[in-house]
């Protein structure tokens, strides 16, 4: 979760500060319009009309990213919109195609890189790869087709199944998670291994936080008991057999937060990955083992937000610029080692790294994946941060002699942030099998499927009272059956025409599950 997505404050002292540098005409336009504009908003409120469920392509041009759920929520996102406009209008911000070298790292970026990060959320949808990059057509033309040799000879197989973010907002409560896993909990708990990426300290010593509907300051979150078990398939489902603990929000609680969230982990019988107890911890990597096949995990992250690894424990936390080019990957290569070490046939690096709100990874991310391959030798990339759905690749690595998976997003998973493409999540199903070849024995993925699911809202009177993961593909076959409003129907048509324009085009949807 970002919590350094550009904020209505950061935007307003942007536009005042920048009407200094600006001619007397442009600087009184961008300051005599801003208060009676919101005084405008304020008397005419009214909720946008979404009309019924439709199959026209959208507009990109004209997309609003966001969708708010309360007045207050409305009039804020109107308001940085209309500043994003007049900023647009005065060229002062103009971001055509997503900016290569944007590492996303708040400790670091510049105020230009804040208003990008906003752009892309409230202003305008980014819909295109960088410029000359060849990564739209490299991603999107694929066929996605695991070259399995004819002659290998399969004894035992185990499934894996692997979720995006969980993450902690106002609207994930147990009032309106109820019936939250109803339609995916049997199909998604039911692998032989299921991981997700938790992110968000679970410190029960210290007061629950969570991301409001529009995020105004930087965000530091913890989760409670009862968001725990809402993220574990509400005693409903057997819950997680792993999550990864390196991501951008690991130190929100501090160095104490981290180390209570290992501790409630155990406690729990759920193994992590990305962080560590002690020095010791760091040659310690998870091994699991699922029906005579072993799988180990390692984990990094690309930022700490605006924490930092403490200088005396550089082993509490995987913190590695992933987002930028040739980052120092000697940990990961080392952690894959020491899992092979200790009898893993098959390695899963899961990396959060990437860009988000942009449909497309960026060339040094993807570059950074691709050598990650190559040095690690890890068999599965299981990445996450973008808050959305993006591309999956089949790798052939030089290197390795090996096809490599890359899952660059699966985006968020248990979340509700006002972000639309945010509501389409993946749910990933994986084969990894045993077997022989040439009097060897070697492990696979077998199987990749994929089975999207829609984030589906109820909202009464300006409140989210009902949250449920609903099958994309059974909506997309009945959405009178599903979608009651107009504004769910507007959205999932939006969603859909997102997923078959940038994620998977019909020619990969051979996938779906």
């Amino acid at each position: 979760m970002h919590a350094e997505t550009c904020s209505f404050q950061h935007v307003a002292t942007f536009a005042y500060t920048a009407s200094a540098f600006l001619p007397n005409a442009s600087a009184n336009c961008l300051l005599k319009f801003y208060l009676p504009y919101c005084f405008v908003c304020l008397r005419n409120y009214n909720y946008p009309h979404y009309p019924v469920f439709c199959r026209r392509l959208v507009n990109y041009r004209s997309y609003q990213p966001v969708i708010t759920i309360s007045r207050k929520g409305w009039l804020l996102v109107k308001t940085i919109r209309f500043q994003y406009h007049l900023l647009y209008l005065l060229r002062i911000v103009r971001f055509p195609r997503p900016w290569r070298e944007h590492h996303e790292d708040p400790a670091r970026m510049s105020t230009k890189m804040q208003l990008y990060l906003g752009y892309k959320y409230y202003f305008k949808a980014m819909v295109e790869d960088e410029v000359r990059s060849g990564i739209k057509a490299a991603l999107l033309n694929s066929e996605l087709k695991l070259d399995t040799p004819a002659d290998f000879h399969i004894s035992n197989t185990y499934t894996l199944h692997a979720g995006g973010d969980l993450i902690p907002y106002t609207a994930i409560t147990p009032d309106t998670c109820k019936h939250l896993w109803n339609h995916v909990g049997d199909f998604f708990f039911g692998a032989d291994l299921v991981v997700a990426n938790l992110e968000s300290p679970a410190d029960f010593s210290k007061p629950y936080s969570a991301a409001p509907e529009v995020m105004l300051n930087d965000m530091y979150f913890n989760i409670d008991a009862p968001t725990w078990n809402i993220f574990n398939g509400n005693g409903q489902h057997k819950g997680y057999d792993l999550v990864s603990i390196a991501n951008n929000h690991s130190l929100d609680q501090g160095e104490e937060g981290l180390q209570n969230t290992i501790a409630f982990l155990n406690k729990q019988g759920v193994a992590r990955t990305g962080a560590a107890e002690s020095a010791i911890g760091i040659h310690t990597v998870p091994v699991l083992e699922r029906k005579g096949i072993k799988t180990g995990f390692i984990a990094a992250t690309f930022s700490l937000n605006k924490m930092q690894v403490p200088p005396h424990q550089p082993w509490l936390c995987n913190h590695i610029l992933l987002n930028e080019e040739n980052p120092d990957i000697s940990r990961l290569i080392d952690q894959a080692d020491i899992a092979r070490a200790n009898g893993a046939d098959c390695v899963v690096a899961m990396l959060h790294m990437g860009c988000a709100y942009q449909a497309f990874p960026g060339s040094i991310v993807r570059n950074n994946i691709h050598r990650i391959c190559d040095a690690t030798n890890a068999d599965i990339i299981i990445a996450g941060h973008p808050h959305h759905a993006q591309p999956i690749e089949l790798y052939h690595s030089t290197v390795t002699g090996k096809q490599h998976v890359i899952i660059y997003s699966l985006g968020d998973f248990i979340a509700y942030d006002i972000y639309k493409w945010g509501h389409l999540t993946l749910l990933l199903h994986l084969e990894i099998s045993k077997g022989m070849r040439d009097g060897k024995q070697e492990t696979r993925v077998t199987r990749i499927g994929l089975k999207p699911a829609y984030m589906h809202a109820k909202i009464q009177q300006q409140q989210v009272t009902d949250l449920q993961l609903l099958d994309y593909q059974q909506v997309k076959q009945s959405p009178n059956t599903y979608l009651k409003g107009k504004q769910s129907q507007q959205e999932f048509a939006e969603l859909t025409d997102f997923f078959e324009r940038f994620v998977l085009p019909p020619h990969q949807q051979h996938l779906l599950i």
